[in-house]
């Protein structure tokens, strides 16, 4: 990108030559609130004494207070018994995810995915590629993915 962005708040980026342009990446989904949202005071106070930002999968006080209250918010409020899948930063670990769990509620195995998908560098994401060249750099077997280059007329 022919810019150098030195400022941001909200949805705005600035380049360093003054120029406003909408942010529409969003830190790759990580920025749900925008750049240095103000209004959110609670970001400020959970930064201020150095707390975890980004652990991943790690057990933080953060999400040891957040498990109980969503688990009785929105799982027993819905009767729902479910587990927790806290899935990695990018769009691989998404698929990992979308790609057991589809697995497992249709006890299908078989995979379809589309030309010209990109969906991260795990196995996974590999596997449900249609791109041969990362298939082929895998080193491993990708059956159970067919890639098909028409979208219309498959059952899934």
């Amino acid at each position: 990108m022919p810019a150098i962005f030195s400022r941001a708040r909200g949805s705005i980026m600035l380049t360093e030559d003054g120029r406003k342009v909408i942010d529409f990446l969003s830190g790759a989904g990580a920025l749900d609130y925008g750049h240095n949202n103000h209004q959110n005071q609670g970001c400020t106070e959970y930064l201020a004494p150095d707390a975890v930002v980004h652990g991943l999968d790690i057990a933080t006080p953060a999400k040891a207070e957040s498990m109980p209250r969503f688990d009785s918010v929105i799982l027993q409020e819905r009767n729902l018994q479910c587990r927790f899948q806290l899935t990695g930063p990018t769009g691989a670990n998404a698929i990992e995810v979308a790609l057991k769990l589809s697995r497992k509620v249709t006890g299908r195995q078989n995979i379809i995915s589309f030309t010209h998908g990109y969906h991260g560098m795990s196995v996974g994401a590999i596997a449900a590629s249609s791109n041969r060249f990362y298939r082929t750099a895998s080193g491993i077997s990708l059956s159970r993915f067919r890639c098909s280059r028409a979208a219309h007329g498959i059952r899934l």
